[in-house]
């Protein structure tokens, strides 16, 4: 019997995503800063990244909501694989409104990513 192939499911699931994306969704990694070559020399740092991500959002599930870190406003993305692995330290837009990312999983836990599922507070 043949492996599954994961990576046949993240191009279909991209796909889908791109196919039934809302609005404006973006994900802007932060800069960062690495000393430089020679102590005197000034820190080196990287320009912010912004994604616009193929991606739903919904009211978050119900299965996620515990009452202190995840609560029934909370929303739900579900975004394509975009290059980039989400971090909560990263800013995200929804239609321009910036929300704060509370939780970030990759779909499937292990292995080769087909989705990243996260959930934000506006």
């Amino acid at each position: 019997m043949a492996k599954f192939d994961y990576a046949r499911m993240q191009a279909t699931a991209s796909r889908l995503l791109d196919r039934f994306s809302q609005g404006v969704i973006t994900l802007t990694k932060p800069g960062t800063e690495t000393p430089g070559p020679n102590p005197w020399d000034p820190p080196v740092v990287t320009d912010p990244v912004t994604h616009t991500l193929n991606a739903t959002a919904k009211p978050v599930s119900e299965e996620f909501i515990n009452g202190t870190t995840i609560v029934a406003t909370d929303i739900e993305i579900t975004a394509a694989v975009f290059g980039a692995d989400p971090d909560p330290a990263d800013q995200m837009e929804i239609d321009g409104a910036p929300v704060t990312i509370i939780k970030v999983m990759r779909i499937p836990a292990a292995g080769t990513v087909v989705a990243w599922k996260m959930i934000v507070r506006g």
